[in-house]
């Protein structure tokens, strides 16, 4: 017990500003971080000191509201060494964010932040002041979560910066805000975002509680933290929707879902969701209701396409060849002629030239990305054609399948597409049209048996559910009085019936 008692007593801000100077110097390593500063001046007639590191700390700000306010300032009567911090916050320090602190661990934590703290000899606490002023990027238009109508404007890589930018398209003071860290090492800020009375206080407790257990070390963004809340990690799809949109991120919680946002990430993260938030695009709810169900369907559509059409090109011309009609049938063979390879052969080639042209025009800077796609894929479909490495029939295959895929406008959910496509075509090719109904059957089994934090990953369709009539086709806007089958029961929010 005394050896606990001694640790504990290490650990806070000692009386004697010496040994807190000492302490901090160590804790932060100040012999190879030349960046830690330990700026100390006279406060009270006594002596003072104040720690920050360079760089996160903004250095006019800091001389101007900090330091001077507390050199220059004279108290009407002696204050006692130990009531010195939380006199000075109150009297001398012109700053709306700043507490008091006995923890040497929390100074050390908020210093790396960015704050600024002040120790003061005879005071058993510490003052910390927010004095973070930093370069960051501006908020600019979303890169990956481009729109025809909407907001332009995307997340940045500030967590203050982006719950702003949330609270002001939702003034509302039933928007709650937590807090917490992750990472047990190295931590990270992060914020849950929920509607209270909206959002489902079961989910809300199963999220705070998953994060409460992650015991990794360090966190580093966004898409590591998606993956260890995941409920199913091996599921080909992702189950919390990552986007860098406000107004989208807005609609979710006016919905009943939950946003948690990260410092140094640019997205948010939405959950839970279900199959049918990943197919919807953010300015769908933009548009006129016919304009968006209209999209909606082709997207749909384009999604089967992404899945299908390679697998069904080859079950059909290797194992049901009389399901095709016979001009058809001799249309193919004959392009098929001088072709050396079989029909799998050349879909797996064709799809390998595909995954190399996307990844590479992804790669590569904007300004040639979209020109190496098209002339990569001119060229080479020519070139393969000409050199009869193919058929002409495939090239349109394949080209179909790279615009259903792009249709798709969840990124995570495009790439999770591929990888099955390529299960479907094997498949395809062990069992022919068969071998397609039972991957179907398996895929969407699999999907079925999935719950995302309570919510199953296939609702509202299996198991059905009611729901505001805006999951594929979206009835006008006066229609859609119904809350999202996420929100709690008698929410606050929901519309009144006329």
């Amino acid at each position: 017990m005394n050896a606990v008692s001694e640790m504990e007593r290490e650990k806070s801000v000692s009386p004697v500003l010496e040994e807190n100077i000492a302490a901090m110097r160590a804790m932060l390593h100040a012999d190879k971080n030349k960046d830690f500063v330990a700026r100390e001046f006279v406060c009270l007639e006594a002596p003072a000191c104040a720690m920050f590191i360079e760089g996160m700390a903004g250095g006019d700000f800091l001389d101007d509201y900090i330091l001077r306010p507390l050199m220059e300032h004279r108290p009407a009567s002696r204050i006692s060494p130990g009531k010195r911090a939380g006199y000075l916050l109150k009297a001398a320090v012109p700053i709306n964010q700043g507490k008091l602190s006995q923890s040497l661990d929390e100074l050390v934590k908020e210093l790396l932040s960015g704050q600024t703290a002040i120790f003061l000899e005879g005071c058993g606490e510490a003052i910390l002041l927010d004095s973070r002023k930093y370069e960051m990027r501006p908020v600019m238009n979303p890169r990956t979560e481009a729109v025809v109508i909407g907001s332009q404007e995307g997340f940045v890589e500030n967590l203050r910066t982006n719950l702003t930018l949330v609270r002001r398209y939702l003034r509302s003071p039933e928007l709650i805000t937590e807090f917490m860290d992750v990472g047990t090492k190295i931590s990270t800020r992060c914020a849950m975002v929920y509607l209270d009375g909206v959002a489902n206080e079961t989910v809300v407790n199963r999220v705070r509680e998953k994060i409460a257990a992650i015991g990794e070390a360090h966190v580093l963004n966004c898409g590591s933290l998606a993956q260890l809340l995941e409920p199913r990690p091996f599921l080909i799809f992702p189950q919390i929707l990552q986007t860098e949109r406000p107004d989208r991120t807005v609609a979710a919680l006016t919905g009943g879902q939950i946003a948690l946002l990260m410092d140094n990430a640019p997205y948010a993260l939405i959950l839970p969701v279900t199959l049918f938030d990943l197919i919807h695009a953010s300015d769908d709810s933009f548009m006129r209701w016919q304009y968006g169900t209209f999209l909606r369907i082709i997207r749909l559509l384009g999604i089967l396409v992404a899945l299908y059409l390679p697998a069904m090109y080859i079950a059909v011309s290797t194992n049901h060849s009389h399901m095709i009609p016979l001009k058809l049938l001799t249309s193919i063979a004959e392009t098929r002629v001088d072709v050396p390879f079989s029909v799998l052969a050349e879909v797996l080639f064709m799809e390998f030239a595909f995954f190399l042209i996307n990844e590479a025009g992804t790669r590569i800077p904007s300004q040639i990305g979209s020109a190496l796609g098209i002339v990569g894929a001119l060229i080479l479909g020519q070139a393969a054609v000409s050199a009869s490495l193919i058929s002409p029939i495939l090239i349109i295959i394949v080209a179909l399948t790279g615009l259903g895929n792009y249709v798709v406008p969840n990124y995570s959910m495009g790439v999770g597409i591929e990888i099955l496509r390529l299960l479907f075509i094997a498949a395809a090719a062990i069992m022919g049209l068969y071998g397609i109904l039972l991957a179907s059957f398996v895929l969407f089994g699999r999907l079925g048996a999935v719950d995302c934090f309570g919510i199953p990953f296939l609702a509202p369709v299996a198991p059905w559910r009611p729901h505001n009539p805006d999951i594929i086709a979206r009835l006008p806007i006066w229609l859609q009085r119904r809350l999202n089958f996420y929100a709690e029961g008698g929410s606050w929010l929901k519309k009144e019936q006329k």
